[in-house]
């Protein structure tokens, strides 16, 4: 039974602005967090170990509380779980900008995350109620947004951290505090009409799963696929990955449905999920790193050449938005976007060391686009798909597979990057017949080039010969790396276009239609409109 309010500025403008306002904290954050740590590791006087846990440890707590916020908004209600997210990100941001030790600071960066877990998988979870009969609309205009605001709020945080870190850490606060202010009035709450047990099981697992994984995958880069520091977490989290599918397959009220995968369509969505936020990874991580490498890019000139693909993300969530309104099928959306996307990566291999930043640009940009193409079309089915009570966690379980497949886009894209790079290296000295004395030299004599060292103590014929064939082997690792994550790409291509085929084959023998689901995964239009004993929810 649903009962409403009037008033309450349901499928306005306005309540879209504020939704897309609270989702920008996850924008803000990392961008500042990446410029400020840096001088907050010299000035608190971190150890190596303890800067790379305080960089991670805002994303690690996102993860493991981005189900638990998302259910507490079910039972609760969506709107005030994520005003409450938006509460404690103001405070995690503050309490992070005037921290006087590393533990403090650390604190402060784990209680951002949780704060910006409830702000960003709520706010998605919100759209279902300002535009029910537009979803794709809504979920078109929310990632939009938030992908336009990254533009200036990523300049505003370089610009806070200018005058130091601790301002740096402020501009992820002053962004939720005015996204508070928005969200305080007009926009629709909703929540669970009846509820079961809390499942503390189910969202504990999830939450040992997500830590474990992503920071194993993390991990793969420095230490090696074979490490300890690799593979106890991602053992850890493969094993309670398995107990959380099978404890929520089992029991009568989950916080999350794994049954809901049963349907095609939410099922071929993990896999676009995967295969546009690894493409982003690799395009934001290792693209960087070639122009700097080789093409010695200073920093501005990267954030700046990147800017084309995010005005193209922006135009692609509209278009996609618009297409999908209009009828097209997602099938063919997706389709299209797969393509661009392996195709983009296939062309990023043809780089030579001469290749002009337009040779990059145009890629990005069709990237960009079909990246937001993919996303918008997966994302209005994770918004309209669960059983109404289960709005919440569903959304939110969209952070938590965007969290895992990009780090698994960079911890593999790294591996076979640096592992080309440091095998070719090996035979560039091998065949010039290097001593191991002039090894460590060269070496040296090339990280200090790359980072912008004075190399005035060398011969510049040496440097120019040695940093030739170092870009020259960085540049042949870089390439191959793109083929074999557009191998990657069109894996999971192929699985997403499998699941959308059945899911047409479904469509037309009269088994699959639009709108929720039940708690095993039917339609629930075509099991007499029953959702599930959840499937109940109020809203004020």
């Amino acid at each position: 039974m649903t009962t409403q309010v009037a008033g309450h500025m349901k499928g306005t403008t306005a309540a879209l602005v504020a939704l897309t306002a609270a989702s920008c904290l996850q924008v803000v954050d990392p961008t500042a967090n990446n410029i400020a740590i840096v001088g907050a590791s010299v000035d608190l006087d971190m150890s190596s170990s303890s800067r790379a846990f305080a960089a991670s440890v805002g994303t690690l707590s996102l993860a493991a509380f981005i189900l638990t916020t998302g259910a507490l908004g079910d039972r609760l209600g969506r709107r005030k779980v994520m005003l409450a997210g938006l509460v404690v990100a103001i405070a995690g941001g503050v309490l992070t900008a005037i921290a006087p030790t590393t533990a403090i600071f650390i604190l402060g960066r784990a209680v951002t995350g949780v704060g910006i877990a409830a702000s960003f998988g709520l706010s998605f979870a919100l759209l279902r109620e300002v535009l029910p009969n537009q979803i794709p609309k809504a979920v078109a205009f929310w990632l939009a947004g938030q992908t336009a605001a990254a533009l200036v709020l990523g300049v505003v945080a370089g610009w806070l951290a200018g005058f130091g870190w601790r301002f740096g850490y402020l501009a992820m606060p002053i962004v939720a505090v005015i996204a508070l202010l928005m969200c305080l009035r007009g926009l629709p709450e909703a929540k669970a009409d009846s509820v079961g047990a809390f499942d503390y099981v189910g969202l504990g697992s999830i939450a040992v799963s997500l830590i474990g994984l992503i920071y194993g995958l993390s991990n793969a880069a420095s230490y090696g696929w074979g490490s300890t520091q690799v593979l106890v977490p991602v053992l850890v989290g493969l094993v309670f990955m398995a107990l959380f599918i099978w404890w929520e397959g089992r029991i009568a009220a989950p916080a999350f449905p794994v049954k809901l995968f049963k349907d095609p369509e939410l099922a071929g969505s993990v896999a676009v999920g995967f295969s546009f936020n690894m493409w982003q990874a690799v395009v934001m991580i290792q693209l960087s790193m070639l122009w700097q490498y080789v093409y010695q890019y200073t920093p501005l000139q990267v954030s700046l050449g990147q800017l084309p693909m995010s005005l193209a993300m922006v135009v692609g969530a509209v278009i996609a938005g618009r297409l999908l309104s209009r009828g097209i099928p997602a099938s063919l959306n997706l389709i299209i976007g797969h393509v661009l996307l392996i195709g983009t990566m296939v062309l990023f291999g043809f780089s030579t060391t001469t290749s002009p930043y337009v040779f990059f640009a145009i890629p990005m940009i069709v990237g960009g686009f079909a990246r937001m193409l993919n996303e918008t079309t997966m994302g209005q089915f994770f918004v309209a798909k669960p059983p109404p009570a289960l709005t919440g966690a569903m959304a939110s379980s969209k952070t938590a597979i965007g969290q895992t497949s990009f780090a698994l886009g960079t911890a593999l894209s790294s591996t076979f990057l640096f592992g080309q790079y440091g095998r070719g290296i090996a035979e560039a000295f091998a065949d010039a017949n290097v001593e191991p004395s002039q090894q460590g030299q060269y070496t040296g004599m090339i990280q200090q080039y790359v980072s912008g060292g004075d190399m005035s103590d060398y011969d510049p014929a040496v440097v120019q010969k040695v940093i030739d064939q170092a870009s020259e082997v960085f540049l042949s690792s870089f390439n191959g790396t793109m083929f074999i994550i557009a191998g990657f790409l069109a894996f999971f291509a192929i699985i997403s276009t499998l699941f959308f085929a059945k899911a047409n084959r479904d469509r037309k023998a009269g088994r699959l239609v639009d709108g929720p689901l039940t708690l095993d995964g039917r339609p629930a239009a075509l099991a007499g409109g029953d959702a599930g004993p959840r499937g109940d929810e109020t809203q004020s």
